[in-house]
C-alpha cells in the first residue's frame, strides 16, 4: 500500500491533483491548510471549498485540519488570510469542515498539521502515551482547543503551541521515539530521521511504502 501525504495546498488544488495523478496512491493524507493565499479571491476559495467537499467523500483520503481551515469550521480561532465574504462563500457550498480531523498514523509517523512539540506535550499530557493524548483531547469538545492553542510565534497569547499551530522554527521540539511529519511552516524542506517539516509549496510531498520518503513534484510529469 502506498499512501502519499499532500502538505498545505492554500487553494492550489489543481497542483495537488496533479501529484494525486502522476503518484497513483492507494491512499491519501492531506495536512490541512486547504483555503487561504496571499492572492486568493472569492472564486478560487469558493472552487477549493467544493473540491474540499468531494474530496471528503472518498473512502482512501484523510483530511486534516488545519490553522486556516479552523479560521472558517470556528472564527473565534481566526488567522490571517480570514474574511467573513470567504467565510460565507465556504458555507454555502455545503462542505462540512467538522470533517476534518486532527491527527492520524502512516506507519509509524504521527501526521498532524503543525507538529506536536515535546514541550506542548509534556505541558497536557500527564503521563499519556502521544497517541492516547491526542485522542482523548480530539474526542473531548471541553479539552479541544488547547490543541489550538497559539504562541507569540504566530500571534498568540499560549505559552506554547499546539498541533494546528506549532511554528517549526520557534515552537517544535521533537518527541524522542516519536516521528512526524507536518506542513505549516513554509519555507525550504527540513528533515532529520526523526521529523519531516514539509510546507514548501507543493514543491515536495511524501510517499509512505515501507519506509517514508520525500519526493519532488516532477512538472514534466
Amino acid at each position: 500500500m502506498r499512501t502519499l501525504i499532500i502538505p498545505d495546498i492554500h487553494t492550489n488544488f489543481v497542483l495537488a491533483d496533479k501529484i494525486i495523478t502522476q503518484e497513483k496512491p492507494d491512499n491519501i493524507v492531506f495536512l490541512g491548510d486547504y483555503f487561504d493565499c496571499y492572492d486568493d479571491s472569492l472564486d478560487i476559495t469558493e472552487k477549493t471549498a467544493f473540491w474540499l467537499k468531494e474530496s471528503l467523500k472518498k473512502e482512501n483520503r484523510i483530511h486534516l485540519l488545519g490553522n486556516h481551515d479552523l479560521s472558517y469550521l470556528d472564527p473565534v480561532f481566526a488567522c490571517s488570510g480570514f474574511t467573513e465574504d470567504k467565510s460565507l462563500v465556504i458555507q454555502k457550498t455545503g462542505v462540512n469542515l467538522s470533517e476534518l480531523v486532527h491527527y492520524c498514523w502512516v506507519g509509524d509517523f504521527l501526521c498532524t498539521h503543525a507538529g506536536l512539540s515535546n514541550e506542548f506535550y509534556q505541558k497536557y499530557s500527564n503521563g499519556l502515551s502521544v497517541n492516547d493524548f491526542l485522542q482523548k483531547y480530539s474526542m473531548d469538545k471541553n479539552l479541544r482547543t488547547v490543541l489550538y492553542d497559539c504562541s507569540p510565534a504566530r500571534g498568540g497569547i499560549d505559552e506554547f503551541a499546539g498541533i494546528v499551530w506549532c511554528d517549526y522554527n520557534i515552537d517544535f521540539v521533537d518527541i524522542p521515539n516519536i516521528k512526524q511529519i507536518f506542513g505549516h511552516t513554509r519555507g525550504n524542506l527540513r528533515q532529520t530521521e526523526q521529523y519531516i517539516c514539509l510546507d514548501t509549496d507543493l514543491q515536495n510531498y511524501a510517499i509512505f511504502e515501507k519506509e517514508m520518503k520525500v519526493k519532488e513534484f516532477n512538472k514534466r510529469g
